[in-house]
Formats: structure tokens, C-alpha cells, sequence
């Protein structure tokens, strides 16, 4: 027998009775009491908002509802969190100038490499890269499959960054930007 939705009345007592026991939650997560105070009627002001809009759970089960709610409180005070402070002299951005310079002398190797890429390998690498077309767009216009675009594409990439690591030297962050590069010998870029 499934048991039947808590009552307004019902639900009013349970959630009053449990405000004690979801701040000791929220306080043992956070570092200090007024965040836990913030918390803990943020957490109320979701459950009494999510009473309205969602089936309530039976009494055997309003318990776990509410932990869940206050978790998902948690978890959004925390993404919020971000670290604010101004960034060392040594870390602050290279001048534009220097981006610029990157940016030009590895657009015009890339295209010169392009030139010099198989012609089954150059067309959708330029359309990929210099006019940005998506994948699709350019298997149309080529008259080819998705899978054979893709495939060029990205064996073209690799050609291309072969090319270009050959005669210059690149430096990269985690994520896989281009930090830092030199030339390794006379080659365009």
C-alpha cells in the first residue's frame, strides 16, 4: 500500500520540528555560523517553494527530501564560491601586441602548410579552420559522408600540426592554449 502525501498542517509541523537538525547539516559543511544560518533558511525557502510545485513525499520519506534539498543548497553556495583576488605581476596577460604577432605568423604557416596538405586532406581543412564551417555543412558541400569529413579533417589537423611543430616550438597551459612559442628555424611563421 503506497502511503498517502503529507497534509499542509502535517508538512508545516515535520519541517518545523526538523529546522534543528537540518542547521547541525548545514553547520558541520560550512565554516561559520552565520553561513549556516544563511543556509539553513535558504534551504526552507526551497522546501517551501518546492511544496507547492512538487508531490510531497509521505512522512516516511520527507526526511531524506529535505536532506536532499539542503545538499543541493550546499552544492550551489559552493559553485558560487569563487576565489577573488588580483592575479601576481608574473601572471598578468602578455600584451596584446605579442598575442597579435602569434596569432599572424601562425595563421600565415597555416596557411602556407595548407598549400603543401594532399588535396584530399586540403579543402576540408580549410573550410574547418579558416572558414569555420561545421562538419556537416562541408560534408555537404563536398559531396562526401560525415564519417569522410571527419575523418580528413582530422587526419589534415594532424599534418598540420606536425608542420607546424616541426619549425616552431610551442609552450602550452592545461588546458591546451598556447602559452608561450618560438621559432626553431626560418619556415614562414
Amino acid at each position: 500500500m503506497i502511503p498517502d502525501p503529507i497534509s499542509g498542517t502535517v508538512f508545516d509541523e515535520a519541517v518545523v520540528g526538523f529546522i534543528s537538525k537540518l542547521r547541525s547539516f548545514v553547520r558541520r559543511r560550512v565554516a561559520d555560523d552565520a553561513t549556516a544560518d544563511d543556509l539553513t533558511q535558504e534551504t526552507l525557502f526551497r522546501i517551501y517553494r518546492a511544496r507547492n510545485t512538487a508531490k510531497l513525499p509521505d512522512t516516511q520519506r520527507l526526511e531524506a527530501w529535505i536532506y536532499r534539498i539542503a545538499r543541493n543548497t550546499l552544492i550551489s553556495y559552493y559553485r558560487k564560491q569563487r576565489p577573488v583576488s588580483e592575479l601576481p605581476e608574473l601572471l598578468v596577460a602578455e600584451p596584446l601586441e605579442k598575442e597579435d604577432e602569434f596569432r599572424l605568423a601562425v595563421l600565415a604557416a597555416m596557411r602556407r602548410f595548407l598549400g603543401e596538405l594532399p588535396i584530399i586532406y586540403r579543402e576540408p581543412v580549410r573550410l574547418a579552420e579558416l572558414e569555420g564551417l561545421p562538419l556537416a555543412k562541408i560534408a555537404l558541400r563536398l559531396n562526401l559522408s560525415l564519417s569522410a569529413v571527419k575523418a580528413r579533417v582530422r587526419r589534415g589537423r594532424v599534418m598540420l600540426r606536425k608542420k607546424l611543430q616541426a619549425c616552431c616550438r610551442f609552450e602550452f597551459d592545461r588546458m591546451g592554449k598556447v602559452i608561450d612559442w618560438e621559432r626553431r628555424k626560418p619556415c614562414g611563421c
